[in-house]
């Protein structure tokens, strides 16, 4: 659910999961696309209104402590991924991808694990330099450092796109909310190579206790180790 352009090119090469999962999992994207179809396609200058819904946006982010969902994922080279998402603001993020993928993401920190479980080797990245630190920083403040590059309505959805101005390389992050009320539903990350990849949350379970565990990671034992 974020690091650069190595990362998103493992997770592309990730395994296609079978056919009828990947078409339910198209139809329930497809559906959150419909929604954001009526958006215009550019959006205006922000005036006192927008400027309310990003004050709104704001506290809701900031006092937002845990999600627990099953994902719908979207790569850019148009294969479909589904896992478990774990969250705890600040900083703690995990991704379980459902088998026969491989991978595993947590971030937990400072650090953003992306973990190959059949090579058994995790690679390391500092977490303000991917895209997952928009949502993980302790701090929601738009403005400065983290700009509104475009706020866009559609039928009770509210997409705003970000991006971080000290860390060209995190790419863009467009984070699509429903309305009434307010919830963080989706997100979609354009990488710095413009490749894009889509997450719906599905069936999002906000403010749940999380164990701590949940954001470490122990290495398997080696196979020659005793």
């Amino acid at each position: 659910m974020w690091a650069g352009a190595k990362f998103w090119s493992a997770i592309t090469a990730a395994r296609r999961i079978k056919r009828r999962v990947m078409l339910r999992n198209a139809a329930v994207a497809a559906a959150f696309m419909l929604l954001l179809g009526a958006m215009p396609a550019q959006a205006a200058a922000l005036n006192a209104v927008d400027q309310a819904k990003l004050a709104k946006v704001e506290d809701y982010l900031n006092s937002l402590s845990t999600i627990q969902s099953r994902f719908v994922q979207a790569n850019p080279d148009g294969s479909y991924l589904e896992g478990i998402m774990y969250l705890q603001r600040p900083g703690k993020l995990r991704f379980e991808y459902d088998l026969p993928s491989p991978y595993l993401i947590v971030a937990s920190g400072s650090w953003f694990m992306y973990v190959d479980r059949e090579l058994g080797q995790p690679n390391y990245l500092p977490i303000e330099k991917t895209p997952a630190y928009f949502i993980l920083r302790p701090e929601f403040k738009f403005g400065g450092d983290l700009r509104v590059t475009s706020l866009l309505q559609g039928e009770n959805v509210l997409q705003v796109e970000l991006e971080q101005a000290s860390e060209p390389d995190a790419g863009q992050v467009m984070l699509i909310f429903t309305e009434a009320p307010l919830a963080l539903r989706k997100w979609r990350v354009i990488d710095a190579q413009g490749g894009l990849t889509d997450t719906t949350l599905i069936n999002p379970r906000y403010g749940v206790p999380l164990s701590e565990r949940l954001f470490e990671y122990q290495a398997p034992p080696s196979p020659n180790s005793d």
